[in-house]
């Protein structure tokens, strides 16, 4: 991420230190971004350590951390969130962005490795750095965004590894907001089609990529067209910080009305 990426430096987030997985790219990138410049202090935790470096090349005085750590296993869950409270001493914020597409099969045509990677990544993953950041979070008081996604609220041909694995997300939201308030707020955000490597990737072979992009846009009533990687994460940003002091146990849609219809 260049320096005329990056929006301008605030002071939302105060000095608080956030985690954030996934942030190589999308979504994470966007988050980790916008939080830097919201004042946060930031580990930045990807499986892709080569895209992590690049995306995070430029320096960041001590402000922000880069780790590679695969979010499905505990031992390099504990890693991140070890070294991020060694940095920067707690954790206040953490943002799971992490996440795979999965396969784009019927049921019946799903393999079960490919079924047991989706659910190992999207929602093993968020529950591992929510089970090893809740001592951090309960002592400081702080506040959980998880990234589901708006096909953990409806059904769609395809898809049925990526969108249980995601209503798993919003289910586990919900039970860490109840059984941790008042000293955890836990949210999550829910997506439509992001411009994102994830979505070129799921349309990798296909012959007219930008028409296909264009048809995701189209079911978002608002705009017609694919939500950016900022979009999202300013949600996220409203729910991490203390303008959301009154939120919790929420999955907010943030897809152009497309659940509305």
């Amino acid at each position: 991420m260049t320096t005329d990426d990056r929006p301008r430096r605030t002071a939302r987030l105060g000095d608080k230190v956030a985690l954030v997985t996934g942030a190589a790219q999308g979504i994470g990138a966007a988050v980790a971004g916008l939080f830097l410049a919201e004042g946060a202090r930031v580990a930045c935790v990807d499986l892709n350590a080569d895209r992590l470096r690049e995306t995070w090349r430029e320096p960041h005085d001590d402000r922000m951390i880069t780790i590679a750590a695969d979010v499905s296993v505990e031992r390099d869950v504990v890693r991140a969130v070890t070294a991020t409270a060694d940095a920067f001493g707690t954790v206040d914020i953490l943002v799971n962005v992490a996440g795979v597409a999965g396969p784009q099969s019927a049921a019946g045509e799903t393999l079960v490795e490919d079924w047991d990677q989706t659910q190992a990544v999207n929602l093993r993953g968020t529950f591992l750095t929510v089970k090893h950041c809740l001592p951090h979070l309960v002592e400081r008081r702080g506040s959980i965004v998880n990234i589901a996604s708006a096909l953990a609220l409806v059904g769609w041909p395809q898809e049925t590894a990526y969108g249980p694995s995601k209503a798993g997300v919003v289910q586990f939201t919900r039970g860490v907001a109840l059984d941790y308030a008042p000293y955890v707020r836990s949210n999550c955000v829910c997506p439509g089609a992001v411009r994102t490597p994830m979505i070129t990737e799921v349309l990798e072979g296909h012959p007219d990529r930008e028409r296909a992009l264009a048809e995701y846009g189209s079911i978002h009533p608002l705009t017609g067209r694919l939500a950016e990687p900022i979009e999202i994460a300013q949600a996220v940003l409203f729910l991490a910080s203390d303008d959301a002091s009154f939120v919790t146990g929420v999955a907010l849609p943030v897809d152009g009305g497309f659940t509305a219809a």
